[in-house]
């Protein structure tokens, strides 16, 4: 008999009950992952509707809430999947557009921990995986949009057979667990396609868009021959999410809903697209006199896409303020920051955050804050840009009196 497991229906509780688990996110030992355990446990659930599965290394939060965006423009019922938080887990499940309910998340993470009394337990991200799909499984005619955490081949998204399969901007990351160049990447993105499913690549650098074709050809032919690029749009988006790097995620999302939802007005979805945003996605925010730019920006491309956002922004003379994990790749992000650009390197709350000692040589000049409570307190009416890390955004925007939520 299953015990009886009742989580109280506020954030606190389910954040305690989802921290009794091992969590890699915080720990950074991504090599642990495997997918038996979680498809052992979905099989004791209801089985969820086929998702639209969202792999990459760039632009997968950003394509998941303009796809949402666009579904709800008709109000087609949505369940969204993302990670990571900014401030609250509760925003990694968005219901219609909006964050879950409190009610309604714990009481599936209690459906859950009755199910894993006297199994296995699963991990952090395991648990989150099975309350979305729980939440999914709940709702007729739901489109289930699952942005993938880490890879693709191993993450738990890759249990599920999906709908549409969509590759989004890809680049160096996580090469310690994924592989060393951009094909070994590409190979484990791409595992979450499914033969006789549509498969859409987003708009590519020259490079990552010759590895994806050498690891298409490695692909099952009935999956490869699914492929369908996306191209660049010809004409520019209006969007509210800032930067040109986001084009490219408006076509593919557009792209999307077309192969999920055919004949939708696309007019209709680009408007509603316009209005979209989303926490710690180059979000500004007005703020004792003066404007900081706030993103989750992690690696080269990415931090060069965000400062270029920040120059158009912000006024000159402003300060990147930068914070790491220690897994990153420090030397690539370097690499991608302007001669001249003022920076200081700034720790936050995560055993994986790279501490003032574990910055190379050429870092080590800049100034060092322990907290970006103090970084802030340092620039005083300067603009500024917070990036390198979502645990350094989340905490960014709690102290500029922001929750990292973000409807419309």
């Amino acid at each position: 008999m299953q015990p009886h497991v009742a989580i109280a229906p506020n954030a606190q509780a389910i954040t305690a009950w989802l921290e009794g688990a091992v969590n890699h996110e915080r720990t950074g030992t991504f090599r642990a992952i495997r997918l038996d355990r979680m498809r052992a446990f979905l099989a004791l659930l209801p089985a969820p509707p086929a998702p639209v599965t969202v792999a990459g290394t760039k632009g997968k939060g950003s394509t998941v809430r303009l796809v949402e965006a666009g579904l709800r423009a008709y109000d087609l019922p949505t369940l969204a999947f993302t990670s990571p938080h900014v401030a609250s887990v509760l925003e990694r499940f968005r219901i219609d557009g909006d964050v879950a309910s409190p009610a309604v998340v714990a009481q599936a993470c209690s459906a859950v921990a009755r199910l894993e009394h006297g199994r296995e337990p699963l991990t952090y991200f395991e648990k989150t995986f099975a309350v979305a799909c729980l939440l999914a499984s709940a709702r007729q005619d739901t489109s289930f949009l699952c942005e993938v955490g880490l890879g693709g081949r191993l993450d738990c998204a890759n249990t599920l057979d999906c709908a549409v399969a969509v590759i989004t901007h890809l680049s160096h990351d996580h090469r310690d667990v994924l592989g060393p160049t951009l094909e070994h990447i590409a190979r484990e993105k791409l595992a979450v396609a499914r033969p006789s499913r549509p498969l859409l690549i987003a708009p590519q650098s020259v490079p990552a868009a010759l590895a994806l074709e050498r690891a298409l050809r490695a692909l099952a032919p009935a999956t490869a021959s699914q492929a369908r690029w996306v191209p660049e749009p010809t004409a520019p988006l209006t969007l509210a999410l800032p930067g040109a790097h986001q084009q490219g995620n408006a076509a593919t999302a557009l792209a999307a809903i077309d192969l999920l939802r055919p004949g939708l007005d696309p007019l209709r979805l680009r408007a509603a697209m316009s209005q979209a945003r989303l926490a710690a996605r180059c979000q500004l925010v007005d703020a004792d006199g003066r404007r900081v730019l706030v993103d989750g920006a992690h690696n080269g491309p990415s931090v060069a896409a965000t400062v270029r956002v920040a120059q158009a922004l912000l006024a000159p003379g402003w300060t990147l303020v930068l914070g790491l994990a220690q897994d990153k790749e420090v030397d690539e992000v370097l690499a991608a920051l302007p001669p001249g650009l003022p920076v200081r390197r700034c720790g936050y709350r995560s055993p994986r955050a790279r501490a003032d000692s574990q910055w190379p040589p050429q870092a080590r000049a800049w100034p060092w804050h322990d907290t970006i409570t103090q970084a802030l307190a340092a620039l005083p009416g300067r603009d500024c840009c917070v990036t390198g890390s979502f645990y350094l955004a989340g905490e960014a925007l709690v102290v500029l009196g922001q929750d990292g939520v973000l409807p419309g």
